[in-house]
Order: C-alpha cells, then structure tokens, then sequence
C-alpha cells in the first residue's frame, strides 16, 4: 500500500460499527455491535466515549484503521473513591503499522482524560515496551499457579523429555518448598458452617459486604452489585459465580468467580477471575479455593490459575494449598510476564504498588 496518510479524530457514535470491524480484524474474536454497547456505553461507572475517552485513526477513505479507549473506574484511594480509567482495546489495521497511530491516539485520549481522571492503568499484552517508551511506568505482576496435570501443559512447551522432565522436577520442588514454608495451618481455618451458592446474579447484599470488605485495602477497584454484574455478564465470558454464606447468620462472607480459559498456549485452565471474603473470614477464603480446586480436578482441567499481589495474605493461602508464584520464570523460559502500567494524569497522584490489591478482574480481558 502506497497510500499510508490517515487523520485522528474523537470518536462518534456513528463509528460503533467500524471500531467492531478494526477490533475483529486485530484480535480476531467474537466482537459485536451488543458487546460494544455493553462494555462502553452500559459501563456502570460512566461513558465520554464522545467527550475524548475513545480516538481514532481513519484512512483517506474514511475507513477506521487504529482505535485506541480508556474506561472510567471507581477505585478506593487510601480514605477516598477517584476516579480512573483503564487502557482498552488499542489496535491498528496490519496495513498500517509502524505509521505512528497508537502513539498518537495515546497521546489525545490522555490529554482529554486530563479533565475526568487521576491517572490511567492498563494490563497490555507484550507490547508493553510502547507504552514504556511514552511515560508509562511498568509493574510485573505475579500468577499463581496449581498444577492439576504437570504433562500436558508443559510438553506443549518443552518437546525434548529431558527438557519436560527438569521443567516438572523443578516445579514439584518449588511446590513442596512454598506449602513447607507457609507458617500457619489451613486445618485450623476448616469447617462446615459455611456453605457455597451458585449464583447467576450478584444480589444487592453484596452491596453491604463489600462495604466492609473494602475497608481491608488501601488500593482496590470498587466491586458493588452493579459493577459485578456488569463485569461479568455473558458478553465477557461464560463465567460461574459462587457466593459463600455462612450457616449461622446467612450473611454473605466471601464470593468467587471462575471461567474456562486457554492461556499461552495450554488448553483448559480454570482461572479464578476474582475472589473476596470479609477481612475475618479467611475459612470462607479456603473453603473457596478449595472448591475451585476440586471444580479442575472434576472437569480435566490442567491448572488452576489466579492473580493477587504477592505481598497479599491471599498469597500465602494460596501457596499453602500447592499454587507456585510464577513472576520472572515465565521470561526465563520466553515467555511475556504480565504487567500493569500506570500513566500518571496528576503529578502528585502516584499508586503505591505494594499497597494495591489486584485480580484478574481488573483486567478486560479475563
């Protein structure tokens, strides 16, 4: 193509139809006018899609070729609830790569977000280092893992068995070293007067635990009823949702959402997409965990897979139940560590990350 000219412009919402188009072409999923309406405009914490919170790039011909949004989300801030956006959906027509239109569409998205937000956050794929390249800082995250099956998914990276076995040595030794060296007891923390629920929907009483949920975080995404059912409705995914209730007071004392996956490759992950219980309740915690262990267990899943900061308690529940902490193996094997990257909009605002608590359900793409 001789012609690479394009202009940048603020979204309309005339142009629904064309980002559903670009983003199929980019990402090569099940996109549709419905999930646009859904994510964007029906976001429970607002939608300036037309007021600069969505750019785009179009060709001489008016064809929409790069795309690049942020959505609105209401995060608790130390005493506070601000406001923030979260970098979504950045994609550009193969034809023109490598013109300068994610930069450019970064650029004026941000600017405008100047007006409604604190600062923006994102979890990119590996093409993190653009961001990096324009003033975003970049934080590894870490995924905890639970291996149902060791053989299949590591077989399909490591195709020599001397490779294979070392790789599965070297993972059931840091197995058993993490749950050695986890200093309390999960026994104790067992019981049966908690029961799990299925749920289709998130009740309005969700409103008043998390109410006192938060209070356990200094940094956390804000997950009333409205939020939880709007994340997870089938436009996101096929997602089965559980709330624990316990059997005294029918109060709802912890929830947990998990969805069939594949991830990097390996077929049939189950990952736990997001997971809470009241600050007290770390039996309603494991009872949890447990039971997303044994859903893997019963449906031939190869690994459990979940995300929260390593400095977290969740963190030693987790390892004491078998999971590894995976953080720089995966660039040791070459593999992309996940990430979330911050770009400041006020200078003085800036996230203590050892203070932030984080699931997959702060990503949009889990």
């Amino acid at each position: 193509m001789s012609d690479r000219s394009f202009r940048v412009r603020r979204f309309e919402m005339s142009d629904v139809s064309g980002v559903v188009k670009l983003l199929k072409l980019a990402f090569v999923d099940s996109f549709s006018t419905e999930w646009w309406d859904w994510k964007y405009r029906l976001n429970p914490a607002g939608f300036w899609g037309g007021e600069g919170d969505i750019w785009i790039a179009e060709n001489t011909s008016g064809e929409i070729i790069g795309h690049w949004a942020v959505l609105p989300e209401k995060i608790k801030f130390g005493s506070k609830t601000i406001t923030v956006a979260q970098a979504v959906d950045a994609a550009t027509h193969p034809d023109y790569r490598g013109c300068g239109i994610f930069r450019t569409l970064v650029r004026n998205v941000c600017l405008d977000a100047k007006n409604r937000y604190v600062f923006v956050l994102g979890f990119p794929n590996e093409l993190y280092r653009g961001y990096e390249k324009l003033g975003w800082k970049s934080f590894r995250t870490i995924e905890f893992l639970n291996f149902i099956d060791y053989d299949r998914p590591l077989k399909s990276y490591f195709r020599r068995n001397i490779t294979f076995t070392l790789a599965k040595t070297a993972l059931k030794i840091l197995r058993t070293t993490t749950y050695i060296s986890t200093s309390f007891q999960l026994e104790k923390l067992t019981g049966c007067d908690i029961e799990l629920e299925e749920v289709t929907t998130f009740p309005d009483e969700m409103n008043d635990f998390w109410k006192i949920s938060r209070s356990e975080h200094e940094i956390i995404l804000d997950r009333d009823s409205s939020f939880l059912n709007w994340r997870f409705h089938k436009h996101f995914g096929d997602y089965q949702k559980f709330i624990a209730r316990s059997k005294e007071t029918g109060e709802i004392t912890g929830y947990m959402v998990v969805k069939r996956t594949n991830m990097r490759g390996i077929k049939d992950i189950l990952d736990i997409v997001d997971l809470h219980a009241l600050p007290c309740e770390d039996k309603s915690l494991i009872i949890l965990i447990k039971f997303a262990i044994d859903i893997a267990k019963k449906g031939e899943f190869n690994i459990v897979h979940c995300r929260v900061p390593q400095w977290h308690k969740y963190a030693k529940f987790l390892r004491k139940l078998k999971f590894v902490s995976v953080g720089r193996t995966f660039e040791y094997v070459g593999l992309y560590q996940p990430r979330l990257i911050i770009y400041p909009l006020e200078q003085e605002v800036s996230p203590n990350m050892g203070k932030w608590f984080y699931t997959l359900a702060d990503t949009d793409y889990a």
